[in-house]
C-alpha cells in the first residue's frame, strides 16, 4: 500500500516529464514538407502509367514505328530513374497482346480484331525491353469495361457477341455485369492466361469497378439483385460483395499460377468522406466505397492485394479533396499492402506542388506512380530535369514483398569474382547463377561502389548504388586508374529481396 501511495504522488511528476509528440495539422505538415530538402530512398517504387485507352497515336502505324517509339520512351524512363512501367494492355475487353479470348485492340491497329502486320506481340516486346533495363512491367487491365463508347464497332471475336447476357449498358459505355459468376470466372481466365504466358511482374487494375455514377441514370442490376440477393438486404452491400468476389478470385488465380506476380489496385483517391463514416477522410468528393462499390481497405485487410496506389491527383489545399489530408489518411489505413501514391504531373506542376507532394510521399508512402507518362515524354514544364537531378536520383530498388509461407529461402555463399583489364578498361566478373526455385531466380544484379573497408550495411546503402545489370559482369567506370575504391555485388530475386554475392572487391578506377 505504501508503494502504491508513493507511485500516486510521483505520477504527476512523471507525466510532466513525458513529452507528447505534437500531431501536425495538414497545413503545418505541408509547410514542413515544402521547406525540407528531398531525400531519395534506396527502396522506392518509381512508376509511370502508359495508357492506350482513348488514344489513337499508334493506329495505322507500322510495327517498326511503334517499336521504335516504345523503345525511345523506355530509354527516357530508364534515364529519369523509373523502375516500373504500368502498361495498359486491356482497356475494353481487347488486347495489346495475343489473346485466345479477346480481339486485338483498335488502339493498336485502328480496327478491333485486326492483328498487327507483320504479326508481333506488344506485351511480350514491352516485358523484354523493360526487363532489359532493370524495370518491372505491370500489365494494366480494366476488368469490367467492355467498350469505351457504344458507337465503337466491336470485332466478331469480342466476348459481347458470344455472351451478350453478360453485359449491360450504362451511359455511353458497355460493361461486364459484376453480379454474374460467369463474368468472374471469365475474367479470371483472362488474367490466368496473362500470368501464365507472359513474364510480367504484376497485374494492375485501375479505378474503374462499377461505373462512375451519372446523374439521373440508374444501374440496371436491380433484377439481378432481387433474383439472387445472397442474403444481402441492401443492393449497395451486394454490389460491393460482387467486386470483392472478383478481387479475391484474381488474387487466388495469380498466386496459384505464379506467387511472385503481384496484384495492384489504383483506386479513386477518396475511400469514404467523414460525413459518410467517422473514420473517413476530411473530404467531400466521390467515394470508392459508396459510389464505385470498391472496398479497398477490406482487400488490404484480407491480403488480396499486394499494393494500392490511390489516385491523389488534387492540388495541395484543394477544398474538396486536399492532397496532404488524403496522403496521410491512406498511410494510416493501409496495413498489409504496399502504399504508393498516384501523382498527377500537370496539376502538380501547374500548382507548383511537386516538391511538397514528393516529400510528403517519401514520408508516408513507399513510392509514386506518375500520371500520365505522356507528360514525361513531352517534358511538361521541365519535369524531367527535376526528376533526373533531384527526385529520382540515384537509382532506387523496388520494395520487397513477403515470401509465401511455403517458400524457404536459403543462405547463399559469396561468389568468386575476377577483374579483367583490356584496352585500358576493367571489367568485374562474378560466378553465374545456380538453378533456383521459382521466385528466387535473379531479376538483376546490383553493383555498389564505395570506399575500401566499408562495412556491408553501409556499402549497400543507396548513396553507393552504382548500377543494375542482368549480366554476370560489369565494366567499371574509369577516371585515371589510380582511384582506390571497392565494389559490392548483390542480386535481386522475383520478390525483390536482395541477396549478397560478393563484398569489398578492391579495384582502381
Amino acid at each position: 500500500m505504501k508503494r502504491l501511495y508513493l507511485l500516486l504522488l510521483l505520477l504527476p511528476l512523471l507525466l510532466v516529464g513525458c513529452k507528447t509528440k505534437k500531431v501536425l495539422t495538414n497545413k503545418e505538415y505541408t509547410q514542413q514538407a515544402n521547406s525540407q530538402v528531398y531525400q531519395p530512398q534506396k527502396r522506392q517504387f518509381r512508376g509511370a502509367w502508359i495508357p492506350n485507352a482513348w488514344r489513337g497515336e499508334f493506329q495505322g502505324k507500322s510495327t517498326q514505328y511503334i517499336q521504335a517509339k516504345l523503345i525511345e520512351r523506355l530509354d527516357l524512363l530508364q534515364q529519369l530513374g523509373a523502375n516500373a512501367v504500368i502498361f495498359q494492355v486491356r482497356s475494353e475487353a481487347d488486347a495489346w497482346f495475343y489473346s485466345p479470348y479477346e480481339p486485338w485492340s483498335r488502339t493498336l491497329t485502328g480496327q478491333q480484331g485486326v492483328a498487327p502486320q507483320p504479326l508481333w506481340d506488344p506485351l511480350a516486346f514491352m516485358v523484354a525491353e523493360c526487363h532489359k533495363r532493370g524495370m518491372e512491367l505491370h500489365a494494366w487491365i480494366n476488368p469490367y469495361r467492355a467498350a469505351t463508347n457504344i458507337s465503337n464497332t466491336l470485332a466478331p471475336q469480342h466476348p459481347y457477341y458470344r455472351h451478350p447476357e453478360w453485359f449491360f449498358r450504362y451511359g455511353q459505355q458497355l460493361f461486364f455485369n459484376p453480379a454474374l459468376p460467369e463474368v468472374i470466372h471469365y475474367l479470371s481466365q483472362v488474367v490466368d492466361d496473362l500470368v501464365e504466358r507472359y513474364d510480367i511482374d504484376a497485374i494492375h487494375l485501375d479505378d474503374y469497378f462499377y461505373p462512375y455514377p451519372i446523374a439521373g441514370e440508374v444501374l440496371p442490376d436491380r433484377a439481378d439483385f432481387e433474383r439472387n440477393p445472397r442474403g444481402f438486404k441492401a443492393i449497395e452491400e451486394w454490389r460491393r460483395d460482387n467486386v470483392n468476389q472478383l478481387i479475391q478470385e484474381l488474387h487466388h488465380t495469380i498466386k496459384a499460377r505464379k506467387p511472385y506476380v503481384r496484384l495492384g489496385i489504383s483506386p479513386f483517391g477518396i475511400y469514404r468522406n467523414q460525413r459518410s463514416h467517422p473514420s473517413g477522410s476530411a473530404t467531400f468528393g466521390l467515394q470508392n466505397y459508396d459510389d464505385l462499390y470498391a472496398d479497398i481497405l477490406l482487400w488490404d485487410a484480407m491480403g488480396w492485394v499486394d499494393y494500392i496506389v490511390p489516385q491523389i491527383y488534387w492540388e495541395i489545399g484543394h477544398k474538396a479533396a486536399e492532397y496532404t489530408e488524403l496522403a496521410r489518411w491512406w498511410s494510416q489505413k493501409i496495413h498489409l499492402a504496399h502504399y504508393y501514391i498516384g501523382q498527377d504531373v500537370k496539376r502538380s506542376l501547374d500548382a507548383n506542388d511537386l516538391h511538397a507532394k514528393l516529400n510528403i510521399s517519401a514520408q508516408t508512402a513507399q513510392g509514386d506512380i506518375l500520371w500520365p507518362a505522356d507528360q514525361l515524354f513531352t517534358n511538361y514544364k521541365g519535369i524531367n530535369k527535376q526528376l533526373l537531378n533531384t527526385y529520382w536520383k540515384p537509382i532506387a530498388l523496388i520494395p520487397p514483398t513477403p515470401y509465401p509461407a511455403d517458400l524457404r529461402p536459403f543462405d547463399e555463399p559469396e561468389r568468386e569474382t575476377s577483374l579483367i583489364k583490356q584496352q585500358g578498361l576493367t571489367t568485374l566478373y562474378w560466378e553465374p547463377d545456380m538453378p533456383y526455385p521459382a521466385g528466387l531466380e535473379t531479376k538483376y544484379f546490383v553493383v555498389y561502389m564505395h570506399p575500401r573497408g566499408e562495412k556491408l550495411q553501409k556499402a549497400i546503402s543507396g548513396e553507393h548504388l552504382l548500377a543494375i545489370t542482368q549480366d554476370p559482369f560489369f565494366q567499371l567506370p574509369h577516371i585515371d586508374g589510380r582511384h582506390k575504391v571497392a565494389f559490392t555485388i548483390t542480386r535481386i530475386n522475383r520478390y525483390n529481396h536482395e541477396i549478397l554475392i560478393a563484398h569489398g572487391i578492391k579495384a582502381k578506377i
